[in-house]
């Protein structure tokens, strides 16, 4: 699954990340591949592990589970690596789809850089002891609490959310679902049956469906209601129309079907919302 991504809108995201935290961050795609990180390049130690074959091989493995346990979960996960260094991974969720991930790590919870040094020093063919050497290797390596960690992954966490609210990231879509999305978002108040699609489009129903299936990870029905729920509270947000007036514009015949549905996808009836956000 390819994703796309406002290079420049990201970066200055994850620099903010980094002047706040001190923190590497770093964007993967659902193949595991780096796509885009801040700043570019790895602390000496990790360099160092990536270099060689048998140490990368355990960086990679661990990186892998991490995204696995992720993707199960569809939670931020906070975990040890390999080398006991501090990891954290947040899922990017799109459509209720896990379409990628965002990380930080390169950290560690030592009390000092000679603790760390002590530590990593098995992973060094140079000596088994404590020397200048890897000291070097592990200078810039941040040293954060507890506290910290946890605070720093869940202002990521927010940060993988934000950059799926606002589009910064998506998955990379064909010109079908382009035209699909550009179609319902003008026609929300028309009739979106399935029937009425594959005649506007073309198409065999089976061959909409699959095709909803495969890039919303839902099915059509359930996209569009999402459409005309999120159309209806911006519609409640920004204009003092009747919510009567709302539920007719976003495609809801039935003004009692609409409640159920609107405070079963938001938990609030419309009426409490338009308040809440006032």
């Amino acid at each position: 699954m390819n994703l796309e991504y406002n290079e420049m809108e990201l970066h200055e995201l994850m620099k903010d990340f980094y002047v706040l935290t001190g923190i590497r961050i770093v964007l993967f795609d659902l193949d595991y591949n780096e796509l885009l990180s801040y700043p570019e390049h790895n602390c000496a130690f990790c360099s160092q592990m990536k270099s060689q074959e048998h140490t990368l091989a355990l960086c990679s493995q661990s990186d892998h589970t991490s995204f696995q346990k992720c993707k199960e979960t569809n939670r931020l996960v906070i975990f040890h690596c390999h080398a006991g260094l501090i990891e954290a991974t947040a899922p990017l969720i799109e459509n209720n789809t896990v379409i990628g991930y965002m990380m930080f790590g390169q950290i560690s919870d030592e009390q000092n850089v000679e603790m760390l040094a002590s530590m990593l020093a098995q992973y060094f063919s140079l000596s088994p002891n404590v020397t200048e050497d890897i000291l070097r290797y592990t200078e810039d390596i941040p040293l954060k609490t507890r506290e910290q960690i946890q605070a720093a992954a869940k202002i990521m966490e927010a940060c993988a959310f934000y950059a799926i609210l606002k589009n910064t990231i998506t998955v990379q879509r064909n010109n079908f679902i382009r035209n699909m999305d550009a179609y319902l978002l003008a026609n929300l108040s028309e009739d979106l049956s399935i029937d009425a699609l594959s005649s506007a489009f073309g198409i065999s129903k089976t061959k909409l469906c699959q095709s909803a299936t495969h890039y919303y990870g839902c099915g059509i029905a359930e996209h569009i209601r999402h459409l005309r729920i999120e159309k209806a509270k911006t519609l409640l947000k920004e204009t003092d129309k009747p919510i009567t007036r709302i539920s007719d514009l976003v495609g809801f015949a039935d003004y009692n079907y609409f409640c159920r549905v609107f405070k079963r996808e938001v938990g609030l009836p419309a009426k409490k919302y338009r308040k809440s956000i006032q």
